[in-house]
C-alpha cells in the first residue's frame, strides 16, 4: 500500500485535477494574453527535469499577428512544396487536411516557439569518439536533449490549462523549421522543436481517453 495520505495530497494539492483536465485545444478566443501569464506558464515549464540540468532549451512568445501569419505562410509553403513531390501523387485528401492540422496554430493570441540546443554529455563525446553512427548513438542513449524538452512542454500546455487556458503541443509546423527561424530571428545555435498556440479555449477541453494503467503498467 502506499504511504498513508499519499494519493490524497494529490487530491489537495490540485496536481491531478490540472493533469486529468488538460486536453489539447485547437479553437482559441480572440482576448490577449497578459505577458505576466505568458512567464508564469514558462516559469513552471523550466522545472521539468532534465539532462544534466542543462537546459537547453529556450521560448519565443509571438504575439504579433503578422508574424504570426508569416510563420502560417510558411508552414503552407512547406507543404506546398512536399505536395509537388513526386511521391505525394494520390496524396491529395490527406495533405491537404494536413493543411488545416498544421496551420491553425496562427489564430492563437500568442504561440511560443520552442527552442532546443545541443546537449553533450562525456557519454555522447566518447560515442562518437568511438566512431559509432548516429543510429546506434540514438539506440544507446535515447535522445536525452529531446527529452529534456518534451517534460517542459508538457508542464508548459499543463500550466496553461491551470490558469484557465488551452495550449497544443504540435509539431507538424516542424515543417517549416528553417523558414520560421529565419522569421523569429533564431540564433543558429538553436532549432525550433515545437509550436504551442494557447489562448481561451472556445469550448471546454474534452480530455481524450487513454488506456488503464492496467494495461501499460508492469511489476517485475
Amino acid at each position: 500500500m502506499g504511504a498513508p495520505g499519499s494519493r490524497s495530497r494529490l487530491e489537495t494539492t490540485g496536481f491531478a485535477d490540472a493533469v486529468h483536465g488538460r486536453a489539447s485545444v485547437r479553437r482559441y478566443g480572440p482576448d490577449p494574453v497578459p505577458r505576466d501569464d505568458v512567464e508564469a506558464m514558462v516559469g513552471i515549464a523550466v522545472r521539468a527535469a532534465n539532462a544534466g540540468n542543462a537546459q537547453t532549451w529556450r521560448f519565443v512568445a509571438v504575439e504579433d499577428e503578422g508574424l504570426r501569419s508569416a510563420m502560417r505562410g510558411a508552414v503552407e509553403q512547406a507543404l506546398d512544396d512536399m505536395a509537388a513531390w513526386p511521391e505525394a501523387e494520390g496524396l491529395e485528401k490527406e495533405l491537404k487536411a494536413y493543411r488545416a492540422y498544421a496551420t491553425f496554430f496562427a489564430q492563437a493570441p500568442v504561440v511560443m516557439a520552442v527552442l532546443g540546443g545541443v546537449y553533450h554529455s562525456f557519454a555522447d563525446d566518447l560515442h562518437e569518439r568511438r566512431g559509432l553512427p548516429r543510429e546506434e548513438r540514438d539506440r544507446r542513449r535515447q535522445r536525452p536533449d529531446l527529452q529534456s524538452l518534451g517534460g517542459a512542454i508538457q508542464l508548459l500546455c499543463t500550466a496553461a490549462h491551470a490558469m484557465g487556458y488551452g495550449a497544443c503541443w504540435m509539431t507538424a509546423p516542424v515543417l517549416a523549421a528553417p523558414a520560421i527561424e529565419r522569421l523569429l530571428g533564431i540564433d543558429p545555435r538553436w532549432r525550433l522543436v515545437a509550436v504551442v498556440p494557447i489562448g481561451r479555449p472556445l469550448v471546454p477541453p474534452r480530455p481524450s481517453q487513454r488506456l488503464p494503467v492496467s494495461d501499460v503498467l508492469e511489476f517485475r
